[in-house]
């Protein structure tokens, strides 16, 4: 019996002084060189801490980010240094290349006041601009105007994606998301190049090449921007994108109204004086594609307009009451379809 006790004793002085020794090589070794270590980000991250969250909660959702290397490090580091009571709540932007020592600094000082600003897939400019004023970030046509006239410093140096356009407006080019906004800091250039570095990537994940492919980006994401309000359903809008592609390699009229719609500030009816209206965005008379882009395309549209899905209709239009597409082969199938699902007024 006291042998066995003998040797539990030395069992528990053993495992005291281990763990000991592991808490002092953790924290007073180990930890100290964490700390840093800076992330492996190649971008910034914008990232919210909500109000009522936990450190450990925060510590995983940064290290989810790739904001810090180790959850456990910074929870631990927060603690050590009595700062984990003193994180506050907001959003905050992470840049690349930062420390865990940095970012448990940073949270402590409360994050940017925030708003959310989400543009539609399908806005186009003028929608977009609207919306910033209502939220009494800019005067009217600030926002307009700028994309028009081809601002923003992004897309202006010959590297950009973006210079790739024959035109300076650019509308078309700007992908529609939600954009976290500073309110006492907002500039319409800022909210310009991140909606460009954002149609950029998902270019990229839409598989766009421009060393590979026959259209040009112009000419893609103008056929997206019309396949977008052409079309809703997902499914059918590779079908839309290769009607149109045909009808524009085979030299006939588009005969997309969303184009006049566009031009002629969306109204709900086009009247035949409408119809008939000479102006470059009327693909009811002219030949080609609009002069630009008429609204932000989705990453759908712009996948539709890359990968069209090859099939025998050249005409197509929508029932009145259901919204449901219907396809022709023929100007008499089309005809057809006219009469049975285009209510008359």
């Amino acid at each position: 019996m006291r042998k066995t006790i003998s040797i539990l004793v030395w069992l528990v002085i053993l495992a005291t002084a281990f763990g000991a020794a592991a808490y002092f090589w953790l924290h007073f070794v180990y930890l100290p060189q964490q700390i840093e270590i800076p992330n492996q980000l190649k971008t910034a991250v914008e990232f919210e801490i909500k109000s009522g969250e936990g450190i450990a909660t925060i510590a995983q959702n940064l290290e989810k980010a790739g904001v810090v290397n180790s959850a456990w490090v910074l929870e631990s580091y927060l603690k050590q240094e009595n700062l984990d009571s003193k994180v506050e709540a907001g959003y905050f932007r992470f840049e690349a290349g930062e420390t865990i020592a940095e970012v448990a600094q940073e949270i402590q000082h409360g994050g940017v006041k925030q708003i959310a600003f989400t543009v539609l897939e399908g806005w186009n400019a003028n929608e977009i601009d609207a919306k910033l004023v209502s939220l009494g970030l800019i005067q009217q046509n600030d926002f307009a105007l700028f994309v028009r006239e081809g601002g923003s410093t992004f897309g202006n140096r010959p590297e950009d994606f973006s210079v790739n356009r024959p035109v300076t407006d650019l509308e078309g080019y700007l992908f529609p998301a939600t954009y976290m906004l500073d309110p006492k800091n907002f500039s319409v250039d800022d909210l310009v190049a991140q909606m460009l570095t954002a149609m950029d990537k998902n270019l990229k994940l839409a598989g766009y090449d421009a060393a590979t492919s026959k259209r040009s980006l112009h000419q893609i994401l103008t056929m997206a921007s019309l396949v977008e309000l052409e079309e809703r359903s997902e499914a059918n809008r590779p079908i839309v994108a290769d009607i149109l592609w045909r009808r524009l390699d085979a030299g006939w009229q588009l005969g997309v109204d969303a184009t006049l719609f566009y031009v002629l500030g969306h109204k709900e009816n086009l009247t035949q004086a409408d119809l008939a209206s000479d102006n470059p965005y009327n693909t009811r008379i002219n030949r080609g594609l609009p002069p630009t882009p008429i609204c932000a395309p989705s990453l759908s549209a712009i996948k539709a307009a890359l990968n069209p899905e090859a099939n025998d209709y050249w005409y197509y239009l929508h029932d009145t009451k259901t919204g449901e597409a219907y396809f022709a082969k023929t100007l008499e199938e089309h005809n057809a379809n006219k009469n049975q699902y285009i209510q008359q007024d």
